[in-house]
């Protein structure tokens, strides 16, 4: 049985690494703008089950891994930025404050079918930032690639206080992966 990574991002690539399974990367090239809800678990799961379903189309005998991930601050969804300064944007808007990071995560076998489907949050505390460590990180990081223009390096790196999941090193919860892994008869 394969196992298929719907995503090409390098965090979610990182989750499988550290469980130590092979797996392809097949990138589910939805249109995620086409799914919208204004609820960021809801919208992370939409996306996370409508990425493997994509991916499942015609497969047989295997596994398919996806995940989706926003910033929730104030009944706002920050999802990856359209550029730098857009990026520039959330960073000051996250600067001195508290906010959600949502991660879904779905896991499908495709026989016999059977989807299983989680979202976990963090509750993450910036530390108020100044302009130049902002120009700095975004200089340095592809910000852009970023739900709410930052990975575990600029939580890291600006973070007072971490609370809940740590989804946010990978973009997928690490821990409930293997489990779901283990349920679907995948042996680790």
């Amino acid at each position: 049985m394969k196992i298929f990574l719907a995503s090409g991002s390098a965090s979610r690539k990182k989750a499988l690494d550290i469980l130590g399974v092979p797996y392809e990367i097949s990138p589910s090239e939805i249109d995620e703008k086409a799914i919208r809800d204004p609820d960021p678990v809801a919208l992370t799961q939409k996306l996370a089950e409508a990425k493997v379903w994509k991916v499942a189309e015609g497969l047989r005998d295997a596994i398919v891994i996806s995940g989706d991930a926003v910033v929730a601050k104030n009944g706002r969804i920050f999802e990856k930025p359209r550029d730098n300064a857009e990026a520039a944007v959330f960073l000051r808007e996250f600067s001195g404050s508290t906010f959600h990071f949502v991660t879904s995560l779905a896991v499908l076998r495709t026989n016999p079918k059977r989807m299983l489907s989680t979202v976990e949050s963090s509750e993450i505390r910036f530390r108020p930032l100044t302009e130049g460590e902002i120009l700095d990180y975004i200089a340095k990081y592809p910000v852009t690639n970023f739900a709410g223009a930052f990975e575990g390096d600029g939580v890291l790196r600006f973070a007072e206080r971490v609370s809940g999941s740590y989804n946010f090193i990978t973009a997928l919860p690490v821990s409930r992966l293997a489990v779901f892994l283990r349920d679907l008869g995948f042996e680790l």
